[in-house]
């Protein structure tokens, strides 16, 4: 709140000091808790760092229950043709939220610059435990489908989530 200071209250002397009622406010010494995060729907958010010809390193964040298993896949391109680098790849959701993986080659194959990674979650592969299900649904209906621009629909009327990102 802003008081406005009449001449009367003004000091005689020429300090240039502001009024109290200006000085800025306190803030408690104390740390607040952060404010909690919330998304409206499910999500899978990450990023992929080239290594080597045999590595690339995935980190990323969702808010998938802990314990969802994602599958991750590494691609030459985008499109007709594209060919699988990777061997499989099945992190799991921790309990804090974050995922990590260290993406190897398919025998024969080496990674590069500028390719392309799919993190997929799907409720029927791999199998999922039964919180993670009750939690997005069995056929994973509660995934956000068609309001989410992850959410993407299979065969038999069953919903994934599926981020695709670039390793740079």
């Amino acid at each position: 709140m802003i008081r406005a200071v009449s001449n009367s209250e003004k000091s005689n002397d020429s300090s240039d000091e502001l009024p109290h009622s200006f000085l800025p406010h306190s803030y408690p010494s104390e740390p607040q808790a952060p404010a909690r995060l919330s998304a409206p729907t499910y999500y899978i958010a990450a990023s992929a760092e080239y290594r080597a010809l045999d590595e690339i390193l995935v980190e990323g964040a969702s808010n998938l229950p802990a314990g969802a298993i994602l599958f991750v896949n590494v691609y030459d391109f985008i499109g007709e043709g594209s060919k699988t680098l990777s061997s499989e790849s099945l992190p799991r959701v921790g309990k804090d939220g974050f995922f990590e993986v260290s993406l190897r080659p398919n025998p024969g194959n080496r990674f590069k610059h500028n390719l392309v990674c799919d993190i997929s979650f799907m409720t029927d592969f791999p199998s999922q435990e039964a919180p993670v299900l009750k939690a997005v649904g069995k056929h994973g209906e509660q995934l956000g489908f068609p309001i989410n621009p992850q959410a993407r629909v299979g065969s038999g009327e069953r919903y994934y989530l599926q981020d695709t990102i670039h390793v740079p």
